[in-house]
């Protein structure tokens, strides 16, 4: 099998793996080697619901469910679309379109009807693999009614027992095959993915990959993290989420690492599987690590197997991370930068570098990273404020279907706009600085960079979070509001007296409210835009 494409960018090599400059050519062929070189060792563990695969019943269970579709008629080039929480099904269903060289098309878990007819007419799937209900939504009630619209949508396979002539069940197909399979050799750039942004800003927009930039990316940051086949990683990321299935899922194949999930985030049980499962990286978001960091449970727990792991988001908290780092204890752990578009991550550091937690460490290998104006395109100079652009293998093909999107995105000459604000340090490490060019607030014409204030209000010490966002005004075209959640006794006077001095006067928040719940994205980032819509109707509580 021509399962190895050349890397020469990664010339740490892969540690304890044949052709120290090669890469898997997918994931199933990443699967296919680490089932020759530890067959009886753990590939995917989903400790809490008592799932255990090895990289040998891993494969067989891929060719088996590869097997099973193409006798469906799905075959390279073919979308089929997943929908379910964490689990082992879940991995299975990725390598084993791989394989097929189908083209994988994670649906977010907590979409609603008119996203998922969105999602499953655009992309064509032309199956759909699905849970039956995942907490308070019913998966199989609400794909039925989305069939009349999805004309490509042929087969529906349900991965729980279900009694229904129109569905197929995942069980009985994988059961009914034997796993002599022959996987199809897709050209490595065809497109292998189409991960959909969360549709909060509008309707979603397909980011397809191709099969050697999701691995090359997965390689690149398990070399970057010293990854080998003797670690355990765990990560609260959903696998629908790109970091879910190429950084963590991918990144341990590319290493022969064992992936140990969970289906849905809670600290607590976090602490449980890192202890029992002896746990080697983590990857979080800063509210779950800050949510890990305060839980009054974590000193009752062992964690002393955590060497290093992953925060990302442009709200990381430097001093978060270094407590982390010293009270969990997790040595290596360091911040990151990416985005679906350039398949996961476009930077980070080693978990040795000193400077891994107030920046994102250098772009990965292969991947340019450039700071330019946000309006003339123009190149800036280190230190430099300006958007963030990269170029390279790993970038995306394309928005599916929107060609005016894609042109808007990726320059003639293959930069790519992230929309993200930053700068580099003149050692070349990134530095998300400035929060998204979308959420910057224009004040009488002077540009406000909400992440500036945020962190800030973050060192005062009642402020537990921040999220600092635009309101509308006659007079200035915009004010600064800010949304704070609180450990101790705070008033907007103590806040104002706070920020004299520290920050130009016209960068104070005007308004200050109080917030208990965050609106939240599925990769756990706050929602700024819902906290705009809901302070327009008054819905947030004013902070005296």
């Amino acid at each position: 099998m021509n399962e190895l494409i050349e890397c020469p960018e990664l010339g740490a090599g892969q540690v304890g793996l044949p052709g120290a400059l090669e890469v898997p050519h997918n994931a199933y062929a990443a699967l296919h080697r680490c089932a020759s070189l530890w067959p009886d060792r753990e590939g995917v563990v989903f400790p809490l619901i008592n799932e255990r695969l090895s990289f040998a019943q891993w494969l067989s269970l891929s060719n088996r469910l590869a097997t099973a579709l193409r006798g469906l008629g799905v075959g390279e080039g073919d979308a089929v679309a997943l929908w379910a929480e964490n689990r082992a099904e879940w991995a299975v269903t990725m390598t084993a379109l791989a394989g097929l060289g189908a083209v994988l098309v994670p649906i977010n878990t907590h979409l609603r009807e008119t996203d998922l007819r969105y999602v499953l007419k655009h992309s064509q799937a032309k199956a759909i693999l699905f849970s039956r209900r995942f907490r308070s939504s019913e998966y199989l009630e609400m794909i039925e009614g989305q069939r009349g619209d999805a004309q490509a949508l042929k087969h529906l396979i349900c991965l729980d027992p279900v009694d229904r002539p129109d569905v197929l069940r995942y069980d009985q197909l994988v059961a009914s095959t034997n796993d002599s399979f022959t996987p199809a050799q897709p050209a490595p750039f065809a497109m292998g993915s189409v991960q959909y942004t969360s549709g909060t800003t509008g309707q979603p927009k397909g980011a397809a990959l191709s099969f050697r930039a999701m691995m090359l990316n997965a390689a690149a940051t398990a070399s970057r993290l010293n990854i080998t086949h003797e670690d355990r990683w765990t990560s609260i990321i959903p696998l629908f989420h790109c970091a879910g299935c190429i950084m963590n899922l991918m990144g341990c194949l590319s290493r022969g690492a064992t992936y140990v999930g969970v289906p849905a985030f809670d600290a607590e049980h976090m602490f449980r599987i890192i202890d029992s499962e002896r746990c080697t990286l983590l990857t979080g978001v800063p509210t779950s690590y800050l949510s890990m960091l305060e839980h009054p449970s974590r000193p009752q727990y062992d964690l002393s197997s955590l060497r290093a792991g992953t925060c990302g988001g442009a709200d990381c908290d430097p001093t978060v991370l270094a407590r982390c780092a010293a009270e969990f204890p997790l040595p290596g752990l360091v911040q990151v930068y990416g985005q679906t578009e350039a398949s996961t991550l476009i930077a980070l550091d080693t978990p040795d570098s000193p400077h891994r937690w107030e920046t994102c460490g250098q772009p990965l290998d292969g991947m340019e990273v450039r700071i330019a104006h946000p309006d003339t395109r123009d190149g800036l100079p280190s230190m430099a404020l300006g958007q963030i652009e990269v170029r390279g293998r790993m970038v995306m093909l394309e928005y599916l279907n929107q060609p005016e999107a894609t042109r808007k995105t990726i320059d003639p000459e293959g930069w790519m706009q992230t929309g993200d604000l930053g700068y580099l340090r003149p050692d070349g490490r990134v530095v998300v600085a400035g929060g998204r060019l979308r959420d910057m607030i224009i004040r009488g014409g002077e540009n406000i960079y909400p992440v500036e204030v945020e962190n800030l209000l973050r060192e005062h010490p009642a402020v537990a979070e921040v999220a600092v966002f635009g309101l509308p005004d006659t007079y200035y075209g915009e004010t600064v509001a800010a949304a704070v959640s609180l450990r101790g006794a705070a008033s907007t006077a103590d806040f104002k007296a706070f920020l004299a001095g520290k920050v130009a006067a016209f960068k104070h928040p005007v308004h200050y409210f109080q917030v208990r719940e965050w609106p939240m994205t599925s990769s756990g980032k706050i929602k700024k835009r819902d906290l705009q819509t809901a302070a327009l109707a008054t819905q947030l509580d004013v902070l005296p």
